[in-house]
């Protein structure tokens, strides 16, 4: 039987040798010379060590200093890699991978049955890439630790020390990968449900979990799980990690009325066990379980007597996942509630007719879920619904009384939310002032322009607070206002000096123009100057305090309208008299 090419060059190299050890040890012995008297004793000097082969140029010398040495190497066999033979004895007597596999053959796939994925740097030859030829620090002579030579390509992983799964973190990737290729994705050891479960058991056992994601053969860990990223490890059950396999499920932006949780993808909420049982809670026993941990204003089962309630069939109503009407109603109120009480429908039996406004007529007075809370007063039936408008420190007396049918007559007509013509309605309780000086909005009958019908934070019902109001109209005003010292000198603003709605003065003053400024300006010098009994020449109007000063404020001292000389001219020309003279 022939021997392989480099065993007979081992071969040749040892017999070599041992000819040549021979032949040197023969010659010395017949050269010999008699021997002489013993010389007095020199001192001993070390002599010096032959090359080794690192200065041959032959590559370093044995090492066995380090954890681990190629055995070769160690044993000074470098003829079973080098071609010792040829010119370059540095130089392999074959293919790195070659070379390799003569001895590791065990360790690597079989070149005549090549696996389904292999390893980059093995599929190329490059073996040197992850393994020293001679020694190293490491096992199995890799040039890094496991998890840094790894974590060299592989960046996405992470940092080990970022790690804390077990394998991961111990810089194992071998116990889960084979390192030179395999039949499974990822280059995996075994299908990748069987290595997980070689340590999680009781998840992907079914017969231990009876888990529904656990016969799902399917299913894969590493769709929910990043084995490698320690922040992704254990993920909370997200909308965005479960519609990569419920694509049917909807989309929460593009719903009306979407579930909380599921919008703010917090599926973990209502369906808490990935693995023993995802299902929940669809089925029927366990929905009003679930509900109820957050509504909890639905009472306990036992006090429901709605039989859909009663049974704890919440999604006979309602999507869990939430929908386009009210409340996450799987259809419209009215079409569920005809579902079985078709017979309260009859338009001459009961008054339905909010839903000809589109409103979830049933539920402003009955309760879903405790039906005998039914034909609650007015003021709480109308704030299931319109609970924003009513809400404020300052409430309309009808809504703080529940007395919403004083203004809106037809509560149970076709258009419940109908009045009667507003400045009408308003006035029959709201007297005011006459007067021929109107505010537009209150002579158009624009009330709501101003008040808010049922309920603010302002008094008096305003929409706003009162220098906002104002300024929607008179911004220029207002805008003036907020730097003079009227702005911080005048407690009510704008209703300090004018009336709301009419009155008998200009620009809605609440008394002739001096009077109103006489009640904070009392004594106030004003010198030889006229500031009444005759015309503004300027303004027009009678002679007042503000044919000089603008009570609005301006950027002059005293809020004059105009500064030095320049307000004088105004009225006071060159050559002429004055002007109190001129209209006498």
């Amino acid at each position: 039987m022939s021997l392989p090419s480099s065993r007979r060059r081992q071969a040749v190299i040892l017999v070599s040798f041992v000819v040549f050890s021979l032949l040197l040890l023969s010659s010395c012995r017949r050269g010999a010379p008699t021997p002489e008297p013993t010389p007095t004793p020199t001192p001993f000097v070390a002599p010096t060590p032959p090359p080794s082969a690192a200065e041959k140029g032959l590559g370093p010398a044995p090492v066995t200093s380090l954890d681990y040495v190629h055995k070769p190497f160690g044993d000074g066999a470098c003829g079973a890699c080098h071609d010792l033979q040829g010119p370059d004895p540095t130089k392999l007597w074959g293919d790195v991978d070659n070379v390799c596999r003569q001895c590791h053959w065990q360790d690597v796939p079989d070149p005549n049955k090549p696996v389904k994925y292999q390893h980059q740097p093995y599929s190329q030859g490059k073996c040197l890439d992850c393994h020293l030829p001679h020694a190293g620090p490491n096992a199995k002579l890799l040039v890094k630790a496991p998890s840094e030579l790894c974590n060299g390509c592989h960046q996405d992983h992470g940092k080990i020390v970022d790690q804390n799964h077990p394998s991961v973190a111990k810089g194992e990737c071998n116990l889960c990968h084979l390192a030179h290729g395999s039949d499974q994705p990822a280059m995996m050891r075994a299908p990748q449900r069987e290595v997980c479960g070689t340590c999680h058991k009781d998840q992907i056992d079914p017969n231990i979990s009876a888990a529904a994601h656990a016969n799902a053969e399917e299913i894969q860990c590493s769709q929910c799980h990043d084995p490698h990223n320690a922040a992704k490890e254990l993920p909370k059950i997200t909308r965005e990690l479960c519609v990569t396999c419920h694509d049917k499920l909807p989309d929460a932006a593009n719903l009306k009325h979407p579930h909380q949780p599921y919008a703010d993808g917090r599926c973990s909420d209502c369906h808490p066990s990935f693995h023993k049982n995802p299902d929940y809670p669809i089925q029927s026993a366990t929905q009003s379980e679930a509900c109820n941990k957050c509504h909890t204003d639905h009472k306990e089962v036992v006090d429901q007597t709605h039989p859909s309630v009663a049974k704890g069939e919440c999604l006979l109503c309602h999507d869990g996942h939430g929908s386009d009407q009210p409340q996450q109603l799987v259809k419209p109120e009215d079409e569920i509630c005809k579902s079985c009480h078709a017979g309260k429908f009859d338009a001459t039996a009961t008054f339905a007719s909010h839903q000809a406004d589109k409103l979830p007529a049933c539920t402003s007075c009955h309760s879903p879920h405790a039906p005998k809370e039914t034909g609650r007063n007015v003021s709480i039936a109308c704030a299931t619904c319109h609970k924003d408008l009513i809400t404020g420190n300052s409430q309309h007396m009808p809504v703080k009384e529940g007395e919403c049918k004083s203004c809106h007559p037809q509560f149970h007509g076709d258009q419940p939310a109908k009045l009667a013509a507003v400045s009408t309605k308003c006035t029959d309780c709201h007297k005011l002032d006459t007067g021929p000086v109107k505010h537009p909005p209150y002579q158009t009958g624009e009330c709501e322009s101003c008040h808010k019908p049922h309920a603010s934070s302002q008094v008096h019902l305003l929409a706003k607070a009162p220098t906002q109001l104002c300024g929607a109209c008179h911004k220029d005003k207002v805008a003036s206002f907020a730097t003079s010292k009227h702005a911080t000198r005048v407690p009510d603003q704008c209703a300090a000096c004018h009336v709301a709605h009419n009155g008998t003065n200009d620009n809605l003053l609440m008394a002739r123009a001096n009077a109103v400024c006489e009640g904070c300006h009392k004594d106030l010098p004003h010198g030889f100057h006229p500031v009444s009994g005759g015309k503004d020449p300027v303004r027009g109007g009678e002679l007042s305090c503000v044919s000089c000063h603008n009570p609005h404020g301006t950027s002059n001292p005293a809020d004059l309208r105009a500064s030095g000389d320049a307000l004088c001219l105004s009225c006071h020309q060159f050559n002429q008299p004055p002007v109190a003279q001129r209209q006498q």
